[in-house]
């Protein structure tokens, strides 16, 4: 009888096999600590596109509106007593991630026993088209709400149910059009049918703007990621009272800012999300050829036996 050929040389060493087995095991050892790290990395991004996947899961709101002839709401409470925005910021964002200007008013009712309740808000004439209409729950979770939009005395009024004091409202207004090599100027008023107690105004400088000018001045200049931005601080702003800010600038293209700030910075979104799996499936599928070959490898010998 033929002695079975032994796996290992005269010299001590693994044949080919075995050494590919060994290298096989080190490199699944390393896909499942790189799938790991990935998994981390995909967690820690999601985590910091919760609040703009929440908004832009809101984007139909719109949708599917009140009847038209639906009353305007009254600005006073089922005991007669009037409700009061608490805290209110009107963000004004020229030519962010369009040739428009994008408008968020965000804030808080200071009767959240009022709630649920309809609600009035005062649009730019000429919006009739919202992006996101939102109450927001205690816990912070974004509610998309219908809402019915009329025309106005120089102005558009929005009325909308909020089932919580808390409101989130942002739109593209559009009051200049964009050409390269031009001066943009316009006025954005900002009124409210509620008394507010605190109001407080950002107004963005686009990315490549020149000559940029606010009236009136005064606005507390900060930079946040990368953008110029002024901060006016109002209290006590009863309604129907009129804030009126003036706002112009050069710019020499017609591009917004988002696009031309992070173009080159874009990424693949192919196999976002899906970067661990990848990793770990192809640890696998090389674990699992290596395997393939020792196991034929070793029943060829068993028949040379």
């Amino acid at each position: 009888m033929k002695k079975t050929e032994s796996t290992v040389t005269a010299t001590g060493r693994p044949r080919t096999a075995d050494r590919l087995f060994s290298l096989g095991s080190l490199f699944l050892a390393l896909c499942i600590t790189a799938s790991g790290a990935a998994f981390a990395a995909e967690d820690h991004s999601m985590h910091d596109m919760a609040e703009m996947t929440d908004h832009s899961m809101h984007n139909m709101s719109g949708m599917t509106p009140p009847a038209a002839d639906s009353p305007m709401p009254s600005p006073a409470t089922p005991d007669g007593k009037e409700i009061t925005i608490g805290s209110m910021k009107v963000s004004l964002m020229p030519e962010y991630d369009s040739t428009a200007v994008l408008v968020i008013n965000e804030g808080k009712f200071l009767n959240r026993e009022a709630f649920p309740r309809e609600a009035l808000f005062y649009l730019p004439q000429g919006v009739t088209k919202l992006t996101d209409v939102c109450s927001l729950s205690p816990g912070g979770q974004h509610f998309c709400q219908l809402f019915d939009i009329k025309p106005g005395d120089g102005r558009n009024l929005l009325n909308v149910k909020l089932p919580y004091s808390d409101f989130f409202i942002d739109f593209q207004y559009a009051p200049f059009k964009a050409k390269a090599n031009s001066v943009r100027d316009f006025t954005y008023t900002i009124e409210s049918p509620y008394d507010i107690k605190s109001l407080s105004v950002v107004i963005q400088q686009p990315y490549r703007a020149e000559r940029f000018v606010i009236d009136p001045p005064g606005g507390k200049e900060f930079e946040k990621e990368g953008y110029k931005n002024f901060r006016y601080e109002l209290k006590d702003v009863s309604k129907g009272e009129r804030k009126v800010f003036h706002i112009t600038y050069f710019k020499a293209d017609d591009k917004p800012s988002v696009d031309a700030k992070y173009t080159g910075m874009a990424e693949t979104h192919i196999f976002q999300g899906h970067t661990s799996n990848i990793i770990l499936g192809v640890g696998v599928v090389g674990i699992a050829a290596l395997l393939y070959l020792r196991r034929r490898k070793s029943a060829k010998q068993d028949g040379q036996t």
